[in-house]
């Protein structure tokens, strides 16, 4: 256990956190299933019966569209980034049992390949190619955008960020024949995109874009830069439920931390 999992697991004991609450929606976030490093398919079903136990589970869409209202308070949505296989072979599965709905980020320009960006740092994975997100039935699944190539859009020219933007919501759109209507930053931690990521999502017709920072809930200034609660390989159940109920809040501000030291770093 980590020291931020074994203060996490101490806050979650004294019942604080889920007494506060937040202020929604709660965005979940996931990438692959199974294997050596992904999210355990059982946990995956486990968490969601958790999910449902503390917020109706709707999809991105209509979170979105509750932000800053009181109902969002009580909403939850499930999102996967990269696209994998595995998304197909054991999410699908779990989330059409229950009925439930999840937004699926993908790299347009990656289609049918492997996780190249995490060369040396993970397991491959192979990533579903165009004739198989069209089979993806759309009562379950939404097809988002993640970028074109999944590269750090923070700095890049202008060219190339309306490529990775508009250009990637182009191509996904050809390639499943659906509306890609949201957006996720590869990476997406602070840092990874700046203003103009945001402002290059927002004009290329997307209606909000989710980062990787943590967080159970968005203000509606934070539409083009959604929090995310993170589920990850190495979570166990309790892990999971500290997770929903709070215990974890804290870490945004370490995020935030870690990025300011970074920038200073770099200047």
């Amino acid at each position: 256990m980590t020291a931020t999992d074994r203060i996490a697991a101490a806050l979650g004991a004294t019942g604080i956190p889920r007494l506060l609450g937040s202020h929604g929606p709660l965005v979940l976030m996931l990438h692959g299933l199974g294997g050596a490093d992904g999210v355990d398919p059982g946990l995956f079903d486990a968490t969601l019966d958790e999910l449902r136990a503390r917020r109706r589970v709707v999809p991105l869409a209509q979170a979105v569209a509750a932000l800053g209202t009181p109902e969002a308070r009580g909403l939850a949505a499930v999102t996967f980034d990269d696209g994998y296989v595995d998304f197909a072979e054991h999410a699908l599965p779990a989330l059409a049992r229950r009925g439930l709905h999840a937004t699926l980020f993908v790299p347009a320009g990656r289609l049918g390949e492997t996780n190249v960006w995490d060369a040396g740092r993970a397991a491959e994975r192979k990533l579903l190619d165009a004739a198989a997100l069209r089979a993806l039935d759309p009562a379950h699944v939404e097809i988002g955008a993640h970028g074109m190539t999944h590269c750090r859009l923070a700095g890049l020219a202008p060219h190339a960020l309306c490529e990775e933007t508009a250009g990637a919501k182009c191509a996904l759109e050809d390639a499943c024949g659906r509306a890609v209507r949201f957006f996720a930053y590869p990476y997406g931690q602070i840092g990874d995109f700046d203003a103009a990521a945001e402002a290059a999502v927002a004009a290329a017709g997307f209606a909000a874009a989710c980062s990787t920072h943590f967080g159970r809930g968005s203000a509606p200034a934070e539409r083009f830069r959604l929090r995310r609660v993170g589920i990850e390989a190495h979570d166990t159940l309790a892990t999971v439920t500290r997770k929903l109920d709070g215990a974890y809040d804290w870490t945004a501000g370490k995020e935030r931390l870690g990025a300011w030291a970074r920038r200073g770093r770099e200047t």
